[in-house]
């Protein structure tokens, strides 16, 4: 019967839409809305019928079909802080029963899931680059929120294109970290899983005990556990780690691999954070909505920057902050437009004082662009994007005719035609990759196996440091993790060999052999390299 009603209702009242005369068929999945007279706010969440129409992947979904990807009730409240000053709002939905009571299900394809998010992306007139860049660190083998492209009908009234988003949190299909329950309070089970937020602060944190680029204290918010349900005891751990990689950080000897900050942090995570961050440019890196996390011992342990969020301002699409250029570091952020350099942490400049960071971050960028971050690669997606949407876009801009009107210090000129702001975010995004590629401290020559080195000439290798003390890491890609090494001296003895590994990193601690040069011989799922090291 509910199904029957909400089929009725919806035809109803999308008769009654002066903006969906037009709007009678989309290649995209339909979401259909509808409050029953609940008025939507920022807070709390009101019921609210909730229903999917998707005929499957190259279908049409018309509006008078059935609902037929889901057929249910949602809480509903506004999401976003600026941007609920948009008519086009951006929202948060938690499928409910129809009592109100938290339901997980998969939509449109996505792992079952309760919370969920409809984002408007008025401000970014492409609706491609939170899309691009998650797509970016899903590439490098990280959890980033699926997108499903969509068209909303509200009451009738039809809203525009959206993208329907997973929420960041933790979830063993999301952020895929321990979970961390009231009497976890000693042992392993103390140390994870955490997630915490830098963002305005708000709610329940803590300062850290350095300071922020603009010289106040930094403050880390408790996200996950939430800050209602984190015991003393986990909050005394995180921040207790914390500050043992801020003492390593910024007081530690960096020539001193036991006590390098890399032991409390993975390193790599940290290196392609900076460079999505930097390639983005976006006006919000590394102080709104950005994260970091930590699992248990006994799963790594140690502290990952991400997941990613909100590049609707970046790529070229705010003019404040250095948003809008093509060269310079978006870390060293120093002009009067921006004012919230108090929420920018201090790491990413001293990072970048430390030659085992600056050499990884060659070595990744120039791994990285031969394939994820070649613009060839990244251009075939922006246009896979702007095929996908084209017609749901012309009626967004129908909707919302905001092409060529400055919605939110949009850099000059503006384009006036979808078309155009494609071919902006394209051509800025080639001049950045060459500016980066000209810029990028480090020198990758000492980490990076050439392919002359090695047997197979298609496997893409890393070994940091080297020369070394003692303690190195081993990386190749994602999609080539190493199952076998071995080490020989330069008489062939053979001093050092592991199997089963199955991972792309890597951490050697070798601190028990003699100087000098070794050998070292790897396989991966396809391919075996062979290359050299020096302890020194």
């Amino acid at each position: 019967m509910k199904y029957i009603i909400l089929s009725i209702i919806s035809s109803f009242v999308f008769s009654n839409c002066i903006y969906c005369q037009s709007f009678t068929t989309s290649n995209l999945p339909i979401i259909i809305i509808n409050t029953n007279g609940n008025i939507i706010e920022d807070d709390p969440k009101v019921i609210v019928d909730f229903g999917i129409i998707d005929n499957g992947p190259g279908q049409v979904n018309n509006i008078n079909d059935p609902l037929n990807a889901y057929n249910g009730f949602c809480g509903i409240e506004f999401r976003g802080n600026s941007t609920q000053g948009f008519d086009k709002k951006n929202y948060s939905i938690e499928l409910w029963t129809v009592i109100g009571q938290d339901t997980n299900a998969s939509l449109l394809g996505l792992p079952s899931e309760e919370d969920w998010i409809l984002h408007a992306s008025h401000v970014d007139k492409t609706f491609i680059r939170n899309s691009l860049s998650y797509n970016i660190w899903r590439q490098l083998g990280y959890w980033s929120s699926n997108i499903k492209f969509c068209e909303l009908v509200l009451d009738g009234d039809y809203r525009g294109l959206y993208m329907l988003m997973e929420k960041n949190k933790r979830d063993n299909n999301r952020v895929d970290i321990a979970k961390l329950d009231f009497d976890d309070n000693a042992g392993d089970s103390l140390t994870g899983g955490y997630i915490l937020r830098l963002d305005w602060p708000e709610g329940d944190g803590f300062y850290s005990d350095y300071n922020s680029q603009d010289g106040d204290p930094l403050y880390y918010q408790y996200y996950y556990p939430k800050s209602n349900n984190i015991t003393n005891q986990q909050k005394s751990y995180i921040q207790s780690y914390l500050l043992n990689f801020e003492n390593a950080l910024f007081n530690g000897n960096l020539q001193d691999l036991s006590t390098h900050y890399m032991n409390n942090i993975d390193i790599t995570s940290f290196a392609d954070l900076m460079l999505i961050n930097e390639l983005s440019r976006s006006v919000d890196a590394y102080k709104l909505s950005s994260y970091i996390f930590k699992d248990r011992i006994d799963n790594g342990g140690k502290l990952k920057a991400g997941p990613i969020w909100d590049f609707d301002l970046a790529y070229d699409n705010a003019a404040y902050c250095g948003g809008e250029n093509e060269n310079g570091w978006t870390y060293l952020q120093q002009e009067s437009t921006c004012d919230d350099l108090s929420l920018m942490p201090m790491w990413w400049q001293k990072f970048m004082t430390d030659p085992i960071f600056t050499n990884h971050l060659n070595c990744r960028w120039n791994f990285l662009k031969q394939d994820i971050l070649n613009i060839t690669n990244l251009n075939n997606y922006i246009d896979s994007i702007a095929t996908l949407i084209n017609t749901a876009q012309t009626r967004n801009f129908q909707r919302w005719p905001v092409l060529g009107v400055d919605l939110f210090a949009q850099p000059s000129p503006i384009p006036t035609s979808y078309s155009g702001e494609v071919i902006v975010l394209k051509n800025w995004l080639m001049d950045r990759i060459n500016w980066i590629d000209n810029n990028i401290p480090g020198n990758c020559n000492q980490d990076v196996v050439t392919n002359n080195e090695m047997i197979s000439k298609n496997i893409k290798l890393s070994i940091f440091p080297n020369p070394t003390k003692g303690n190195l890491f081993i990386e190749t890609n994602q999609r080539n993790p190493i199952i076998k090494l071995e080490i020989y001296d330069m008489s062939g003895k053979l001093v050092y060999f592991k199997t089963n590994l199955y991972n792309s990193l890597i951490e050697l601690s070798l601190t028990h052999l003699n100087k000098g040069s070794y050998h070292i011989k790897g396989n991966t799922i396809n391919e075996v390299f062979n290359s050299k090291i020096v302890i020194d």
